[in-house]
């Protein structure tokens, strides 16, 4: 099977290196013709455990490959991984241009039936604005192709990305048509073979639950810290109270450390979205 990612960040370069360790011929693309030619020569712009050696040991067994323009490759390609940035508006809302440009490109060249699989972290119904976006551009061009969109939002943490990805709680798939579930169960073969959960649902309820999750881990947070005020108020130790809580089974002790807030590329750009995209929805 061969596939493209759009996105050489963290998400695009360690998903395009652990599918290609999987045995996937993958094609990563950036626009950054920078980024582009060092990842050639094997040198990687983010650091993370293990991913140097997959980086090289695959890109030498040719099944890892770097390009920055998707039009290359999309003829020759099954599928195309969208694992672009979707950075912070300014009101908080999540920023879909490079999302959407990865649309347009494929609508605007597709010759054939492709299927695009956003891995960005996105709001709820951008894989309609995507649908959207690509039939416009088939419609200029006066041509009729079949396509389908999915969603397959990524749970990776910094310093274990290589081993959420390759040993993972569950894979989530969100698809809307048999086809497009036939391939990405192609995709997953190995994981299914291995007895990891690749758990199937329709669009909409892939792109909450990746939503729903970051909250609910910073929300996490959140509620230690204030548990941890509440405790310098009263002379308890909020150390002593996490360990009582965290034996709880249906609490479980991860994301329960207080601190002085959560931070990282993920929880506040996530947040803020999540409260933009519902506010707008509830008004």
């Amino acid at each position: 099977m061969k596939i493209a990612i759009v996105g050489t960040g963290y998400v695009g370069l360690v998903s395009g290196t652990c599918f290609a360790e999987m045995g996937v011929d993958v094609t990563c693309v950036d626009i950054d013709i920078n980024k582009i030619e060092n990842l050639t020569k094997g040198f990687i712009p983010i650091y993370e455990p293990g991913l140097e050696d997959l980086v090289l040991r695959n890109v030498k067994a040719e099944r890892l490959h770097f390009t920055t323009k998707l039009t290359e490759v999309l003829d020759s390609v099954q599928m195309v991984f969208s694992a672009v940035g979707t950075p912070s508006d300014e009101d908080g809302s999540a920023d879909l241009k490079y999302v959407l440009e990865v649309a347009r490109t494929i609508g605007q060249n597709m010759k054939e039936y492709v299927l695009l699989v956003t891995k960005s972290t996105v709001p709820v119904g951008t894989a309609l604005l995507i649908r959207q976006t690509i039939q416009k551009e088939l419609d200029k061009r006066k041509v009729s192709i079949d396509f389908d969109v999915a969603s397959n939002p990524e749970f990776l943490k910094e310093g274990d990305a290589i081993k959420d990805f390759m040993s993972p709680d569950r894979v989530v798939v969100g698809v809307e048509s048999e086809k497009a579930k036939e391939l990405i169960t192609k995709l997953y073969r190995a994981f299914l073979l291995n007895n990891f959960r690749v758990i199937f649902m329709d669009i909409l309820s892939a792109e909450m639950t990746k939503y729903a999750a970051n909250a609910m881990l910073a929300t996490r947070i959140s509620f230690m810290n204030d548990i941890a005020n509440l405790c310098e108020l009263v002379g308890a130790d909020v150390n002593m109270v996490r360990k009582g809580i965290g034996s709880n089974q249906r609490i479980g002790g991860k994301f329960l450390y207080a601190g002085c807030g959560y931070g990282g590329s993920c929880f506040p750009k996530d947040v803020k979205a999540f409260k933009s995209h519902f506010r707008t929805k509830l008004l």
